[in-house]
């Protein structure tokens, strides 16, 4: 449904918002009245409160569900409102560095290809999952080698003498897959934000290739360009950080 809008002369049409987003709103509303873990109306009752049909409340539930303000329950456990949520920051070079706390770090080795994975963690929240992908006859003997404790980049450095190039991350927004999903514990198809990376040496031979998802509940990525000179140019490089 559209809604007519009369400029002087000229009359032009304004779509009209959307029946579920009016329903989002109200059902924000909602939610600031109510704390955290307590049960969330059910869509009947809802839709009955506000005039609108049940598949418009589950559209806007669903929503707010992806996007961590509600938890949904299994059988007759019900919707709850989510705990308030806890912002972490977190800087693009601690996330390429593998400076970030970790936890459950695996390696495997499939034919010349050896993955490192490994669950980002702050305080006892999982955050994020960092994967890195390596030539395994590059670095023989890795498996045995890794401490599991020390940040990848600086063990690759140290235990055989890489020389890192310059690093051109890319970021973009994903959904989690079933797996990444089990390590962040949240929902399949949550909204996280995708950071991936090919690393080089000083010569321009590729050496990882990595990437790391973090909760889209839980990340904002905001960027800081350094003081401009007078002819508009900005000095130095962009720094990116996750919060």
């Amino acid at each position: 449904m559209s809604r007519w809008l009369s400029t002087g002369n000229n009359v032009r049409v304004v779509p009209a918002i959307p029946r579920y987003y009016q329903a989002k709103a109200r059902l924000l509303d909602l939610l600031g009245e109510l704390p955290g873990n307590t049960p969330f109306p059910p869509e009947r009752e809802l839709s009955d409160v506000f005039g609108m049909s049940r598949t418009t409340i589950r559209k806007a539930m669903n929503e707010l569900v992806l996007e961590g303000r509600l938890i949904r329950g299994t059988g007759r456990q019900g919707t709850t409102v989510a705990p308030p949520q806890h912002v972490h920051r977190l800087s693009l070079d601690a996330v390429v560095q593998d400076l970030a706390t970790r936890e459950q770090v695996a390696v495997r080795i499939t034919g010349d290809v050896l993955g490192v994975e490994s669950v980002l963690v702050r305080g006892d929240e999982p955050i994020g999952v960092r994967s890195t992908y390596l030539r395994a006859s590059r670095f023989p003997g890795f498996a045995a080698r890794y401490d599991r404790t020390t940040p990848l980049r600086k063990f690759l450095s140290d235990a055989y003498e890489i020389r890192f190039g310059e690093l051109h991350p890319w970021c973009t927004t994903a959904l989690a897959t079933p797996r990444v999903a089990g390590l962040l514990d949240v929902r399949p198809a949550t909204p996280v934000l995708s950071i991936a990376w090919l690393g080089h040496d000083f010569r321009g031979v590729p050496v990882e290739r990595s990437w790391v998802v973090l909760r889209g509940d839980r990340a904002h990525l905001t960027m800081h360009l350094p003081r401009a000179d007078h002819a508009g140019r900005f000095e130095g490089s962009a720094q990116f950080h996750a919060s």
